[in-house]
């Protein structure tokens, strides 16, 4: 059996004085003691977690009048939602990205796409992929690797991320003249050139987006119709797609066929050795989206 406890014992463990205990009592009905034979109150185990609640909401700025009458259930529930609000931003959103793991883990796909969106509205465009997407891709990279998750679920993830991305409306300023984004022929990896685009238009760089696996030739065809400024190209590597082999012949094609100079951005490449082109005026080769937001659309906007 339950042991009911003294006035004395909840006021040492709420940090509240029993006259307090017994004005929540008398004046609120916050508990329902019972009488000893000799007429002491005793508290049984629901008066005693409502009074610790109760003590902590009231810490945290709470009225007792709002919180007395409230059951246990609704004093935890008001508890939580406190909580959470005095979150920073960056708790939220790590305690967001938390429960769409635990959810990915059970295939609750819908549960995964609504802590994503919710990411999205929440959050601004630029937040959105530096606070979400890309953790969330490195990290789901990481625990398929380590055989936590498997192939499909990252495939779950990265196609409700895709979708995400895609409802994102930015303006699409051309002021400056705009960029071609695209990937090469073989190349798949979509997702690096939708996030580059969304970064272009924070930055009110005006963008083409061609998608991914453009054959040289249509590609080049593509920048001349456009008089686009110059090319961004996601190049990540891939079992299809060897970055090393590929890039200088896919660049030697579009250089050929080419009829005004231009400048090319390589995102996702590694430094190598390139040969001099005709009309591919500047070649730039960013590893990783902070420089490339930081250091080449800060330079271009």
């Amino acid at each position: 059996m339950k042991q009911n406890v003294a006035i004395r014992i909840i006021s040492g463990i709420c940090n509240v004085q029993p006259h307090t205990i017994r004005m929540w009592e008398k004046r609120y009905n916050a508990f329902s003691p019972i009488r000893d034979e000799g007429g002491q109150r005793l508290y049984g185990p629901e008066d005693l977690a409502r009074a610790k609640m109760i003590a902590s909401l009231i810490k945290s700025g709470q009225t007792i009048s709002k919180v007395a009458r409230l059951s246990l259930d609704e004093l935890k529930e008001l508890s939580i939602a406190i909580s959470e609000s005095s979150l920073s931003e960056e708790d939220k959103v790590a305690q967001s990205i938390d429960k769409l793991f635990s959810a990915l883990a059970i295939y609750e796909i819908e549960s995964v796409r609504n802590e994503i969106e919710f990411l999205r509205l929440s959050l601004s465009a630029q937040d959105f992929i530096f606070s979400v997407v890309l953790p969330v891709m490195q990290k789901i990279g990481r625990l398929v690797f380590e055989g936590s998750y498997s192939v499909t679920q990252e495939h779950i993830i990265s196609t409700i991320i895709r979708d995400q991305m895609s409802q994102i409306r930015l303006p699409n300023n051309d002021l400056n003249g705009r960029y071609v984004l695209a990937t090469p022929e073989g190349n798949l990896h979509e997702l690096s050139i939708m996030i580059a685009d969304i970064l272009c238009r924070t930055r009110r760089v005006g963008t083409y987006y061609l998608g991914a696996a453009n054959p040289a030739e249509c590609l080049a065809e593509a920048i001349n119709a456009l008089n686009c400024k110059g090319l961004i190209l996601g190049a990540v590597s891939s079992d299809s797609w060897d970055y090393f082999k590929s890039i200088i012949p896919y660049l030697q094609k579009i250089d050929d066929r080419l009829e005004r100079q231009i400048e090319v951005v390589i995102g996702g490449g590694y430094p190598i050795e390139l040969p001099e082109f005709k009309n591919i005026q500047l070649v730039e080769i960013i590893g990783d989206f902070e420089t490339f937001d930081n250091t080449f659309l800060a330079k271009v906007a």
